[in-house]
């Protein structure tokens, strides 16, 4: 039941025509047929000008949340967070929130499901890596493989049963706001039988992860996507995200294209298969270190890059409050070191420390060195530890080249300097679509141009959480999201208690719809760029921090420390929206005038009264610091003002 009822002799309609929303072209994407909206007849947004035509309903409520529809696209990290939140978390909202989440794949994971090559391990310390809700204690080695990080993910849904609202093997192909009906039409597939349906949501919210679709290179003879010519290689392909287990990579000459964080990965764990060779083509440098040995995080001695944890500190793990301790040791750490990303001396220092390390992996070979040693800032890139990637390059099997790949041929890789190098094998390490634009069209207020279309020149967002003009549309990694230092995963743990506040919002105070405006996501993103002009990440690098360019605009990573996230992120800036309500007046949410919570027995109507403040000896001090202070003012202003009498009196006595 609604606050007020409207007045059956005079209901405001306005009949809506059936709209049909022509889909635009996104490369790479299959669009559905033409989408009908809905034929609704809208009762609940009055024309301007006339009264809101309702009544008071004496048995209503003031704050009285109405219910919600939650839709979640995918269900890796960031989608259990929500899933987390709803059924645990929040229990106001139990009763309020109807939650579904589609996940594409079988199961969950997301990035480490779909990621699940030879050697891939997740760079930042395992301890910190991990959900805020059920750290894990039992992390093997300081920093985890991508194997046990999914068998993690799975254990703690299945301990939570965060699979509850889950509908696996169901792809969402489009998603369509309705502005009458002031809710998101979302058709998905369900893969297994290849039928779509359509769900309805007020709320919509992506979860999806940015290392998920793979990026093929476009190289021909081998995947040639301006002329879609046929692949000429007879050997395997295969790519880092979507590793072909069930082939024998022993015995072959496997040619590795990329090295970024998963080719620096690879490389060496097929180097060290019986019988192979291997040789790793590259574009340029990268960066190659340890920021932090785990020494300094273990408070012992290793020479070890990725020491395995001792009985005794797993033991000690197991002390709830020991184990948050240690994490916050490392999550401090993390932190601090944030300044090595500003551009200037610091940073400068930090490349010759990383250069020297890189160099003595390397064996001081100056063939080596001057192909894999940056001459740009450290952390332009993604700064990756590859344990055993350089010295792999030491070994009799690997080579190296940073000639541009021209084609492949049948059983050959060509490059750019005419070498033809035979191969079996061709591994595309060779990253992912990191674009942010989503796969499928996403129709806000304005349904002439779908998200994907509007972020084709880069995507931007307000916080990196939501989009002018996509009601009640928010991201849990959008672009410029806290991915460049410390825990990724608390961050997202942040933007989800961010997009709560708002579902709140929404649910007790009649509002339809919220999004940025475009003046507030201009302003963000202009000071963002400012603040990027003084990082690394803005640096003289070809980067996916910059959509694979040099100069151009940072869209992935936020202008600013993870402190200031977390600040940022805490609370509401309303004046930052466009607010619309369900009605033309906004104060509905008044109700008759009274709040349930008085009326019910036993509740403390008078909860709102302070304890008197204990006069205290600091305040004592306090107050006698202020008097002093004040009494020294006087009395200075006193001898000024004498001051002044003097010297007037005394300029009167020489003019007579």
């Amino acid at each position: 039941m609604t606050a007020f009822q409207d007045v059956p002799a005079a209901p405001v309609t306005r009949p809506v025509a059936i709209e049909t929303i022509e889909p635009t072209e996104i490369p790479g994407v299959v669009l559905p047929t033409a989408v009908p909206l809905l034929n609704k007849t809208s009762n609940n947004d009055p024309e301007p000008g006339l009264d809101d035509p309702f009544k008071l309903d004496p048995n209503t409520y003031a704050y009285e949340p109405r219910k919600i529809r939650v839709i979640t696209i995918g269900a890796g990290f960031s989608g259990l967070l929500v899933a987390h939140k709803f059924q645990y978390q929040h229990p106001e909202l139990k009763d309020i929130v109807e939650h579904k989440i589609f996940e594409a794949l079988h199961d969950v994971g997301g990035t480490w499901l779909m990621n699940d090559y030879p050697g891939v391990q997740c760079d930042v310390p395992a301890h910190i890596y991990a959900f805020p809700f059920d750290p894990n204690p039992n992390w093997s080695n300081f920093y985890a493989a991508g194997r046990d990080i999914q068998a993690y993910i799975k254990a703690t849904t299945k301990k939570w049963n965060l699979d509850r609202d889950i509908h696996f093997n169901h792809k969402v192909i489009n998603a369509v706001w309705h502005e009458d009906a002031g809710h998101w039409q979302v058709t998905v597939l369900d893969t297994t039988s290849n039928i779509q349906r359509d769900e309805f949501c007020e709320i919509l919210i992506s979860s999806q992860g940015v290392l998920v679709h793979e990026s093929w290179p476009s190289i021909p003879g081998l995947r040639d996507s301006e002329t879609l010519a046929p692949r000429k290689f007879k050997g395997h392909v295969t790519h880092s995200a979507r590793w072909d287990h069930n082939f024998d990579y022993s015995g072959k000459r496997i040619a590795v294209i990329g090295n970024g964080s998963s080719g620096i990965q690879i490389v060496p764990q097929m180097a060290k298969l019986p019988g192979t060779t291997v040789r790793n083509f590259v574009r340029g440098p990268a960066w190659v270190y340890y920021r932090a040995p785990a020494s300094q995080h273990l408070g012992r001695s290793t020479v070890e890059t990725n020491p395995a944890y001792t009985d005794e500190e797993k033991a000690n793990f197991q002390d709830p409050e020991f184990h948050r301790q240690e994490r916050k040791k490392i999550i401090a750490r993390s932190n601090k070191s944030f300044y090595i990303f500003k551009k200037g001396e610091t940073n400068a220092a930090a490349m010759k420390l990383a250069a020297a390390q890189m160099a003595e992996k390397l064996g001081h070979r100056k063939d080596l060195c001057d192909i894999l040693i940056p001459k740009w800032e450290l952390g332009c890139r993604r700064i990756t530890p590859g344990p055993g990637y350089l010295e792999s390059f030491l070994k009799d099997n690997v080579s190296l080249t940073k000639s541009a790949i021209t084609a492949v041929e049948e059983n050959a890789v060509v490059t750019a300097d005419g070498e033809r190098w035979e191969c079996d094998v061709v591994v595309c390490a060779t990253g992912f679509d990191v674009s942010y634009r989503p796969r499928y069209p996403v129709l806000g207020l304005d349904k002439t141009t779908d998200l994907a279309t509007l972020w084709a020149d880069g995507a931007k967002a307000y916080m990196s959480i939501c989009v002018p003009n996509y009601p009640n549309y928010f991201m849990m990694t959008g672009p410029n999201n806290l991915g460049g230092h410390g825990s990724l995963i608390m961050s997202l743990d942040w933007v989800a208690e961010y997009i709560i506040k708002w579902i709140n919002k929404i649910s007790v105070e009649d509002i339809k719809r919220v999004s940025p405006t475009q003046s507030a996501l201009d302003s963000f993103i202009r000071h963002g760029d400012e603040v990027h002009k003084t990082l690394v990440w803005s640096g003289a690098c070809s980067s996916w921090y910059k959509r694979g360019t040099v100069d151009g605009r940072v869209t992935a990573l936020f202008g600013g420390s993870a402190q200031l996230f977390n600040r940022l992120t805490r609370e509401l800036r309303p004046e930052d929206f466009e607010i619309a309500y369900r009605t033309a007046n906004q104060w509905r949410f008044m109700g008759n005038g009274f709040t349930r919570f008085e009326f019910e027995e036993g509740a403390d109507l008078a909860w709102y009264v302070p304890k008197a403040m204990e006069f205290t000896e600091d305040v004592k001090r306090q107050i006698e610091e202020e008097r002093n202070d004040t009494q020294g003012d006087k009395n200075l202003a006193g001898a000024e003002k004498v001051q002044v009498i003097a010297s007037v009196t005394a300029a009167v006595d020489a003019l007579d």
